[in-house]
């Protein structure tokens, strides 16, 4: 290093660096484009710093000194900029992950091909039952709710799982239901039964009307117990009937709040006074074994009905069997109103499953919502249990993490740091080995 700046190189290095050098001697500062790192003493630096002959030690330190003020400011903008990108992503990403991201799977395609029967390994839980000719699952939605397959890809996916008869029962509209009853009498007449009906959902309470064609107003998020009554009663008069479902699925403590999922969730014996007519004992994979008791203790009153609660294509885990003079749905109704109905259970659920495919859509947006994913990792939102009416059952709670947040930025600061340091290593690592290599091509024209 030390032998770029003797005296008989002066002349190479002139040639280099053009007149950056000729005035030198006169006081003039050395001219650069870039800040070169400071060289060490006894000429070990580039051209121009304190190795120079010539330069007062003022003027080394001034230049010193500006070049470490620019640097400081060129961080600062690297900062700034490097912010700046960091809160458009969150303008853009958050928003996207909320509303534009769309499913990721495409259900509008999917079919199902297999055959499940239940009857060739099952039992029904009442072993005095006796034969049975209807498999029943009694709660499944379709696209006019919250519900991903359409009213005839459920018909299907019931066929498949070892139905004869469903009950359809989207949020708030009895819609979803008359379609399938049509699809089914026109295409599948001799396979499946629909029976219409509809989810009564609100913050209380979760309850399924089954057999009316109507879809009955829901009352506010939170009614009044003379409001529920005045919807059973309703039901009643219409010759429908009402089953309370997931009564365990309502009452789980949701946290942060420590309250049911559904806030005041009225109990078995309300119910039973109200006159609802039995409840779901089975949802999904989850049996209810109070609720199936407390329908053994007054069943000259109550009926229990298993429900799969689809809304996704998944297991089938239960089948309500019913012994049916034919498989009509006000035949299986009758049954269900004179409460004689048993079922099978398989907590392991059906083997055949499938994934739908994925959306296009969803890989060129996913992306972004995964950026907007990533900065929700700062902040936990609890929005609570929707009500289906356009609220939620409990106050929203957002909880932001000031730890993490503070360790985000110094850590982005180290990060720039550390390229920093990087880049000016390599930028005089790049000039040493060209002012090597200059000497050496010097050296041999010499020669």
């Amino acid at each position: 290093m030390s032998s770029l700046m003797i005296d008989s190189d002066h002349e190479s290095k002139e040639g280099m660096h053009g007149n950056s050098h000729a005035h030198v001697g006169d006081g003039a500062l050395p001219e650069s484009n870039h800040p070169l790192p400071v060289g060490g003493g006894g000429g070990s630096g580039p051209p121009g710093w304190d190795g120079e002959p010539g330069v007062p030690l003022h003027r080394r330190r001034a230049v010193v000194k500006r070049r470490v003020l620019w640097w400081l400011l060129h961080f600062l903008q690297v900062l700034v900029l490097s912010i700046i990108v960091i809160l458009l992503l969150v303008a853009v990403g958050i928003p996207v992950s909320d509303n534009g991201v769309p499913q990721p799977g495409d259900y509008t395609q999917m079919e199902f091909k297999w055959t499940t029967d239940p009857r060739s390994y099952l039992s029904p839980m009442n072993s005095t039952f006796g034969d049975y000719n209807v498999l029943l699952d009694a709660h499944l939605h379709t696209t006019y709710s919250d519900g991903v397959l359409s009213p005839k890809q459920v018909i299907e996916y019931a066929i498949a799982n070892g139905y004869n008869a469903i009950i359809v029962t989207d949020h708030q509209t009895v819609e979803g239901s008359l379609v399938a009853k049509e699809y089914a009498e026109k295409h599948y007449r001799d396979q499946i039964t629909v029976i219409t009906g509809m989810e009564y959902t609100c913050c209380r309470i979760h309850m399924n009307l089954i057999g009316i064609n109507e879809s009955i107003a829901v009352s506010p998020p939170f009614p009044s117990d003379d409001e529920l009554r005045d919807v059973i009663n309703k039901v009643h008069d219409m010759g429908g009937m009402v089953i309370v479902n997931h009564i365990p699925w309502s009452n789980t403590t949701m946290l942060p709040w420590g309250d049911a999922r559904l806030p005041g969730n009225p109990t078995r014996e309300e119910l039973f006074d109200w006159g609802v007519d039995g409840f779901e004992v089975v949802n999904q994979n989850t049996f209810d074994l109070r609720s199936y008791q407390f329908v053994q203790d007054h069943s000259d009153r109550l009926v229990a009905l298993t429900g799969s609660d689809m809304h996704y294509p998944a297991s089938s885990y239960a089948w309500t069997t019913i012994n049916a003079t034919d498989r009509s749905a006000e035949a299986i109704l009758d049954e269900i109103r004179n409460r004689r109905t048993s079922f099978l259970l398989d907590a392991s659920g059906t083997r055949p499953v499938q994934d739908p495919p994925f959306k296009d859509d969803y890989f060129k947006y996913a992306p972004w919502g995964l950026i907007g994913d990533y900065f929700y990792g700062y902040a936990d939102r609890y929005r609570g249990q929707y009500s289906f009416q356009g609220t939620f059952c409990q106050p929203e709670v957002v909880d932001r993490h000031g730890a993490m947040m503070g360790w985000f930025f110094l850590w982005l600061l180290v990060s720039i740091l550390v390229l920093e340091i990087l880049y000016w290593f390599f930028h005089w690592l790049v000039l040493l080995i060209a002012h090597a290599v200059h000497r050496r091509i010097s050296r041999r024209r010499a020669r």
